[in-house]
């Protein structure tokens, strides 16, 4: 589903007509791959698929929000250890551990349960979380840690056996808003009353610096998130999961 995947194929398909002698279909192939790359780098296609992810999952004012027995913070957050840094490098999800963090210090939840796991040889990302939040003031007895889970279908299931050795059934669950909509089916199917705690919107208020029909990295970038959150969700759906 990655769009530079997407574009490479076509080229390659173009160069394979080429080879057959189909000029005509290589070069239909060659403008259909330059157009899908020019429209998934630009802030219009990119701020549409965001939209049609984040319009049903809207931020609620931290006042309405109500107390639960415990936060979930969704791994995708950080991107790993680096070779000479002393803390988890983090990514453009970092807002989960920022809101997570102000969610905890508002008292909405007595304890922080955070899940991810990591490839192999690496540690999981729920202890790197962990140490991200020690540094925002979130003391380690109050959060505990699912370090198994691979994808959000594993979040769930892994971490219904940590909230439910704790007797915890009311959770509030963060994540990007852009991931909620398959997020939060996969904890209710877990038996939890699940309160979405949206955050790292994609869409600013303000208008970007480059023109919206400029293509970029960052567009192209939030592009292939929204794609990929499309298919996941269409995906799980079809294994019955949703």
């Amino acid at each position: 589903m990655y769009p530079l995947s997407q574009v490479l194929l076509l080229s390659l398909l173009a160069l394979l007509a080429v080879m057959l002698k189909f000029r005509r279909g290589a070069m239909v192939l060659l403008l259909l791959s330059i157009g899908w790359l020019y429209l998934c780098s630009t802030a219009f296609f990119a701020e549409f698929l965001m939209a049609t992810l984040e319009k049903g999952y809207r931020p609620r004012a931290m006042s309405v929000l109500p107390q639960t027995d415990a936060i979930v913070v969704l791994g995708g957050a950080t991107r790993g250890d680096t070779h000479l840094g002393t803390l988890p490098d983090l990514n453009q999800q970092a807002d989960r551990l920022v809101y997570a963090a102000e969610l905890y210090r508002a008292g909405k939840a007595p304890l922080l349960v955070l899940t991810g796991g990591g490839q192999e040889g690496a540690r999981p990302e729920a202890q790197m979380m962990k140490e991200i939040l020690a540094v925002m003031g979130v003391p380690s007895r109050d959060i505990l840690m699912e370090r198994a889970s691979r994808n959000t279908y594993d979040n769930a299931l892994y971490s219904a056996v940590v909230l439910n050795n704790k007797g915890i059934k009311r959770i509030l669950l963060v994540t990007s808003a852009f991931h909620m909509r398959r997020a939060v089916p996969l904890f209710e199917r877990q038996g939890f009353e699940v309160i979405p705690a949206p955050t790292d919107y994609q869409r600013l208020v303000t208008p970007p610096v480059l023109p919206p029909w400029l293509p970029s990295v960052d567009d192209l970038a939030r592009t292939t998130i929204a794609l990929k959150e499309h298919a996941g969700f269409w995906v799980y759906r079809w294994r019955g999961w949703l």
